[in-house]
């Protein structure tokens, strides 16, 4: 049998944390136990599929190697870095440079309003478009097939109970936003963040319950 190389010996594979969390890990880049004590368990929470029983089996596991999470603020990892596993901001300027679209100065008019809300908001694209995530819960996409307007897409399960004269349709887990042009943006930007930071406040409830 050939001897492991001590590259091998010093790698673990992650334990039985689910497929949506597995799945979230190696979208960003993560393959094993040992590279994440170079991240803060906050980072890894807002990875899309992470919740906090997975959180909790890879804190056992890096316990039971004498390892731990990057602790807050320890330089470790910079999530505005560009190339950082957990930050996508990088990807999303990248997409937003190469973006042919009508309303493209809105589209960014918009994003910038998004990230603005909170410190904490991830972006990443989905959908072929920009989207923005908190605490690993999806907040709001940009839909931007379409051409004549733009479009946002508030998809995340608790967005029925933020009450706004913005939020259209009746949808179980979903409502749209429209905008005109960059003065109906401009008109309804108070508006716009007090809606993202209500169903921020929600998802912060909902995350200490679990």
């Amino acid at each position: 049998m050939k001897p492991k190389t001590k590259k091998e010996q010093t790698s673990s594979p992650f334990p039985k944390i689910g497929s949506p969390a597995t799945r979230a890990l190696e979208a960003a880049g993560y393959t094993q136990l040992e590279q994440l004590t170079k991240v803060t368990e906050a980072e890894l929470g807002r990875l899309h599929g992470m919740g906090p029983r997975a959180l909790g089996i890879l804190r056992e596991a890096l316990r039971e190697k004498k390892l731990s999470f990057a602790k807050a603020g320890s330089g470790k990892v910079d999530a505005k870095k560009k190339g950082s596993p957990v930050s996508r901001t990088d990807k999303v300027d990248e997409f937003m440079d190469a973006l042919d679209h009508p309303f493209k100065a809105e589209v960014q008019a918009v994003r910038d309003i998004i990230k603005g809300v909170n410190k904490d908001i991830a972006e990443e694209i989905k959908w072929k478009a920009p989207s923005v995530n908190y605490m690993g819960e999806y907040l709001v996409t940009f839909n931007l097939r379409e051409s004549r307007r733009i479009h946002l897409v508030f998809h995340n399960p608790l967005i029925p109970k933020v009450k706004s004269n913005l939020l259209e349709g009746d949808y179980i887990d979903r409502r749209m936003v429209y905008f005109a042009n960059m003065q109906d943006i401009k008109t309804n930007k108070s508006a716009l963040e007090k809606a993202l930071k209500d169903l921020i406040k929600l998802q912060s409830v909902k995350k200490v319950n679990l």
